[in-house]
């Protein structure tokens, strides 16, 4: 009787073994990726202004410094000078203005962040080398866009998808294997559009009353915006 429970008992826990190794979900993980290069439409352009001190430019020394010229004259003659390159009111905005600190024994000085939205890098490299505004700090372009951009996105999305399916069935067929439906999509990387801050110190800021403005700024490398997506995709293997 003994003997028969035994065995009883050793063929009972080898049908559960086999049973259990039977429901293992065999997977495979992989990460698919895409990249897509697409031409802006929108180019967002800053040009930061601050007030200065006249002297500056008389080759006087720092403590001499007594005429401040003001915000508003400086505003007033980058927007004509905007103007005059056909750049209208509609594509200014004011992004920013104020100031946090001040130097011993003087006045704060005011500035201010516009931004201007282009539709060519030709315009961004006129205004980057013929603008001789007195009081512009610093010029960059902040950001691209497109009109469409989100379902680009989508679209790199999708691509980067089919590119994890192809890489998993090519890695399953090593085994003489069979790919089975997706079980997990992760997305790794969320920040899909590229910005590029390419900065131009303009000279207009600090230059001599005699120095011509002539900064030479190209932007020949960012005229394009990249798109990149990778997902991690997990898939059963039949």
């Amino acid at each position: 009787m003994k003997t028969i429970f035994m065995t009883l008992l050793v063929t009972m826990a080898g049908t559960v073994f086999s049973q259990d190794r039977s429901s293992i979900l065999r997977t495979i993980e992989v990460t698919g990726t895409h990249e897509l290069k697409i031409d802006p439409e929108m180019i967002y352009f800053n040009i930061n202004i601050e007030e200065y001190w006249a002297e500056e430019f008389e080759g006087k020394k720092w403590e001499d410094y007594k005429t401040k010229i003001e915000i508003e004259t400086i505003e007033n003659d980058l927007i004509s000078e905007l103007n005059t390159l056909g750049i209208g009111m509609d594509q200014i905005t004011l992004k920013q203005a104020g100031n946090y600190w001040r130097s011993r024994g003087k006045d704060f000085l005011i500035n201010k962040n516009l931004e201007l939205r282009l539709s060519s890098f030709e315009m961004v490299n006129t205004i980057s080398n013929t603008l001789k505004t007195r009081g512009i700090k610093s010029m960059n372009v902040s950001r691209l866009d497109h009109s469409d951009m989100e379902l680009l996105k989508i679209k790199v999305k999708k691509e980067a998808l089919k590119n994890a399916k192809n890489k998993a069935e090519q890695l399953a067929g090593v085994y003489e294997q069979d790919l089975g439906s997706p079980i997990s999509v992760v997305e790794m990387d969320k920040n899909m559009n590229v910005r590029p801050m390419v900065q131009a110190q303009s000279r207009a800021y600090k230059m001599s009353a005699e120095s011509s403005m002539n900064t030479g700024v190209q932007y020949e490398n960012f005229r394009q915006i990249t798109l990149t997506a990778s997902m991690r995709v997990s898939f059963e293997i039949l």
